[in-house]
């Protein structure tokens, strides 16, 4: 298919990341094909629009614009999904005194649309809106385990080598046999995947058979998860899903917009 204007110059923002926080016109010309006169030209419609700014003092470098946080800030605030999760987070952070997350998966990564920390504890995670890999920690996993075969396969095809390496699945046939006990067990407890220190242990919220569910996920040091007892950790989790669940389908159906 190919890309509208607007979609090719949107294609810039995602030159961007933590570890590359500025780009130049050259970057833009080697990584996306581009000529100078259109890279200027996609530089000068993102700058107009407070999406990019231009770094004063430079060669033509540019950064992140306000606009970004905006609508971060929108975003977070009124996302009908974060809202109804917030209070249900906050009951099971105070019940566990662990660090309780609620996990979006992308194609290609997977974020934090929200966090809830027990008092002054360290967050255990990467943070709202940091991408992280789909092929490691219990998030995308449950989440993953709920898509179709088709898509299942797709994922494996797409992250085999990473899969292979982390030891979760050398062929596709594995990867679907774990995903379908995933499934079926209605849970994910990963154990160091994503540090060796950590734990987290998530259980999927549904809204739609159609649609990837979101990830409610509990976090917290290997140390502490070895005197806890997980079953009650996987009711408390999978009791406020379901909450989290009706409250949300309740809303979409009182503003007549189907789930």
């Amino acid at each position: 298919m190919a890309i509208s204007s607007f979609g090719k110059i949107l294609t810039v923002l995602d030159l961007f990341s933590v570890s590359r926080p500025i780009i130049n016109v050259d970057i833009i010309c080697d990584e996306l094909g581009l000529s100078k006169p259109t890279a200027y030209r996609y530089l000068k419609e993102l700058v107009s629009a407070d999406i990019l700014k231009r770094i004063s003092g430079t060669s033509g470098d540019y950064t992140l614009g306000s606009k970004i946080a905006v609508l971060d800030y929108i975003s977070h605030s009124t996302d009908p999904l974060v809202q109804i999760s917030i209070p249900f987070m906050r009951d099971i952070v105070e019940r566990t005194e662990l660090c309780c997350l609620l996990t979006y998966l992308n194609h290609d990564y997977c974020i934090d649309l929200h966090h809830e920390t027990f008092k002054d504890a360290e967050l255990l995670s990467f943070g709202r809106g940091c991408p992280r890999p789909v092929y490691i920690g219990a998030s995308p996993k449950i989440v993953i385990a709920h898509l179709s075969k088709q898509r299942i396969q797709a994922y494996y095809q797409q992250f085999s080598k990473e899969l292979a390496q982390v030891g979760f699945a050398q062929t596709q046939e594995e990867f679907i046999q774990h995903m379908r006990k995933i499934k079926k067990q209605g849970f994910y407890l990963s154990q160091g995947e994503i540090d060796p220190q950590l734990c987290s242990l998530s259980v999927p919220i549904r809204f739609s058979s159609k649609e990837a569910p979101i990830a409610l996920t509990l976090v917290a040091s290997k140390n502490r998860f070895d005197f806890i007892n997980i079953q009650k950790l996987i009711e408390i989790l999978q009791n406020n899903a379901h909450q989290i669940e009706h409250k949300f389908v309740s809303l979409s159906e009182s503003h007549g917009q189907p789930v």
